[in-house]
């Protein structure tokens, strides 16, 4: 039997596991964006019946997920019966009755790398606490905690998200201390980073406070020579005005004498018709 029946939560799924690639499968293999759509999906909504669109990405995107979930339980089923042997030679006389021959020895030669075990031990004894994400990725964590509107993550929130159970309790006391250590220098940068923005912001205020007096004295010298031409302005006006009055007056008074002259001869020519001598 080369076929399983895959049901997770809400999407049943037929799979056929002679189609599957054998290769080894990390944790930073999944994208983001596979994270993503995979958090998006309503696992409480249950259909006796849909359709999946190839041609939308969330739709591939949850199969994708789907296939991998399902390939990583085979491959965990595969190895528990696999370590019922007490060697790679005895599992191979007796493959799994779901697995092709030709597919459960590559499965063997895989469990029985050498150099892996020996190394995931290794990492494993360095371990002094262990996180409380079960099989979630750092990645996916990582995805979760991200701010939508910066884009940044707090890496203390982070931390603490990784290190606490459901209940908020701590893996271990190491790690408790960690995050407070952790915690502290963040603040301190985060106090240094808020002390330095505030330097910054009131440098700048004192600058605007300057370029704004120098504005204003510029504005202030504007007014006092447009004031002083205006003044002059109308200085001149006057001067120009009084000149034009000396000078129609003076004319005023010429064209009178004149006049008066001219009455004068009038009459002592008018006399010395009726009276002459």
């Amino acid at each position: 039997m080369n076929e399983a029946y895959q049901k997770d939560d809400a999407i049943d799924l037929f799979i056929d596991f002679r189609q599957f690639n054998l290769n080894l499968l990390r944790r930073d293999d999944v994208t983001p964006n596979v994270i993503q759509a995979s958090d998006a999906i309503d696992r409480g909504r249950k259909d006796d019946h849909f359709d999946l669109d190839y041609t939308r990405q969330e739709d591939v995107r949850t199969v994708v997920e789907t296939m991998m979930t399902a390939r990583r339980k085979h491959c965990n089923r595969m190895h528990a019966y696999f370590k019922k042997f007490p060697s790679k030679e005895a599992a191979l006389l007796k493959p799994h009755p779901n697995i092709e021959e030709e597919q459960w020895k590559e499965l063997c030669n895989l469990f029985r790398v050498k150099h892996l075990c020996k190394q995931n031990k290794k990492n494993r004894s360095k371990l002094t606490m262990n996180h409380a994400a079960g099989l979630r990725s750092f990645q996916r964590t990582q995805v979760s905690m991200k701010n939508q509107e910066s884009g940044e993550i707090n890496p203390v929130k982070l931390y603490k998200k990784n290190y606490t159970n459901k209940d908020g309790v701590w893996t271990s006391e190491g790690a408790r201390k960690i995050y407070f250590i952790y915690f502290n220098v963040f603040a301190s940068e985060a106090r240094d980073e808020i002390e330095a923005m505030r330097a910054a912001r009131e440098k700048d205020l004192q600058e605007f406070v300057k370029k704004q007096a120098k504005m204003e004295a510029t504005l202030r010298d504007h007014r006092e020579e447009h004031r002083v031409e205006q003044e002059h302005a109308r200085l001149e006006q006057e001067e120009h005005m009084k000149r034009e009055q000396e000078h129609k007056s003076v004319e005023y008074e010429e064209r009178m004498q004149k006049e008066q002259e001219r009455l004068r001869a009038e009459i002592s020519k008018s006399w010395r018709r009726k009276c002459p001598l």
